[in-house]
């Protein structure tokens, strides 16, 4: 194809440089939309006037800026924001098994030795004290009853969310739960509100299921009741799915005083609520959910994963009365039943008071990474609950987010940009997320730090000034 890009090129510095610049030009003016194939090298240099060398040059520091990408037998295109972004986060980058890189990118709690010998330790225990049906079991398709009474209390004493244990039901983690509570009331087509920046998962369910994903605007204790209120008028969702503890990117936490607010907002309205509380063992007791607020219209979704150990992808779903026969069968279709061992395994540990002793050691060992992460880091705006798994990390100037994640990572670190957590197309913050609980051994963490704290003293190299 031909492209011009004369009007976008400058005659300052080297022409690889230039044409590099000039694509990213060009694509900011809308003359090269996402998903745009560009020229062959020889084509472009032919048309430019320069060397087919130039042009290769070009082109790679384009996709080293993640303007372009380069498919194998297909040609250079110009990157789709939405598709790339989220499958870059959600794929594991190669160099992430390379264990020079520090990796401060990924949701993931802090899991020390302790914490393995713990499992082997439970698991050596529990082949002698394993419930005979963990092995044998296809139903109940809502877990096994053992499990599901002790979960029901649990639920109800450590978390306060209502309900009996007919209310209950076992899913292979957070992530499922809020695929079943989402496909049980809303419909192709329907609109869901959730907060402007929400996490990834999220997104990409709007896609897979295919309902209308609408952001509302959010502050530090997350979403803003007044604007929650007009994109209810506006709207007319189907549902809203929040999520009211340390909201993933943010860290956003809303007081309970805000969350009666937003209850009454919702009941006011009567749209279902989906709750997502994943985070809640990370903070103490005390922050009670909305869906104890609302439990004729709120399915509440949680999971031991983020405050015990990976791992444990043992997942609750407490389902409204009177929506079960709905839920039943979308858990039935999508994985039939959750894995009846992982949940021997998070049963074992509920029984002991294993899950409150690891839920407390992670507040601890995430508020020493807070700690050192606000001394590596003094100076610069950040967000962070105490206990949580990331801080979100305002950007001095001139940096933008993109600069940073690609020089960060040259440097041998890698972050989070908001790109992912989006729901609509607009201008990203200019922050960065940044996880403390993936790298178990703190001195790694600090490099990482200070790796961070140093670049974010500089300027940007000039190469990487190329406005988006």
């Amino acid at each position: 194809m031909t492209i011009d890009l004369t009007p976008y090129l400058s005659s300052h510095g080297p022409k690889y440089l230039s044409i590099a610049r000039a694509l990213a030009e060009a694509m900011r003016h809308g003359a090269l939309p996402p998903g745009t194939r560009l020229p062959t090298h020889r084509e472009l240099a032919e048309t430019l006037g320069v060397s087919v060398q130039t042009v290769s040059r070009a082109y790679d520091q384009a996709e080293k800026s993640g303007l372009v990408q380069a498919r194998v037998g297909s040609g250079t295109w110009i990157r789709d924001a939405d598709g790339d972004s989220e499958n870059e986060y959600l794929r594991a980058p190669a160099a992430l098994t390379d264990d020079s890189l520090i990796d401060l990118s990924i949701a993931h709690p802090v899991c020390p030795p302790s914490h393995h010998l713990r499992f082997r330790q439970a698991l050596a225990e529990l082949a002698d004290v394993a419930h005979a049906d963990v092995i044998g079991a296809c139903r109940p398709i809502a877990g096994l009853v053992h499990q599901r009474e002790r979960a029901n209390a649990w639920l109800n004493e450590r978390l306060k969310v209502p309900g009996e244990v007919d209310d209950r039901l076992l899913c292979n983690g957070a992530a499922h739960g809020l695929m079943l509570a989402i496909a049980t009331v809303v419909q192709h087509g329907d609109i869901v509100l959730t907060e402007s920046l929400t996490d990834h998962g999220l997104i990409s369910l709007s896609r897979t299921l295919g309902f209308q994903l609408r952001g509302v605007a959010i502050d530090e204790q997350g979403v803003i009741p007044e604007a929650l209120e007009a994109a209810l008028v506006r709207f007319q969702p189907r549902a809203v799915c929040l999520t009211p503890t340390q909201l993933n990117p943010t860290g956003a936490t809303m007081e309970n005083a805000r969350r009666d607010v937003v209850a009454e907002i919702l009941q006011r309205h009567d749209v279902w609520l989906i709750e997502d509380d994943v985070h809640a063992l990370l903070e103490p007791p005390g922050l009670i959910p909305l869906t104890a607020r609302l439990p004729q219209q709120s399915f509440h979704v949680t999971s031991l994963t983020k405050a015990t150990v990976p791992g444990l992808r043992a997942g609750y779903l407490s389902v409204p009365r009177g929506q079960m026969h709905h839920t039943l069968p979308r858990l039935r279709a999508t994985s039939w039943m959750a894995t009846p061992l992982i949940f021997e395994l998070a049963d074992y540990w509920l029984a002991s008071g294993m899950i409150d002793t690891l839920a407390h050691e992670q507040r601890q060992l995430l508020a020493e990474r807070q700690s050192i992460a606000a001394r590596r880091l003094a100076g610069h705006a950040i967000g962070a609950r105490p206990s949580s798994l990331h801080l979100w990390l305002a950007l001095p100037e001139p940096w933008r987010a993109e600069e940073l994640q690609q020089q960060a990572r040259q440097e041998g670190v890698a972050i989070t940009t908001a790109q992912p957590f989006l729901v609509e197309q607009s201008a990203p913050p200019r922050r960065i997320r940044v996880s403390l609980g993936a790298e178990s051994d703190l001195e790694r963490l600090e490099s990482g730090l200070e790796i961070l704290a140093q670049l974010l003293g500089e300027s940007p190299p000039p190469m990487l000034q190329i406005v988006y």
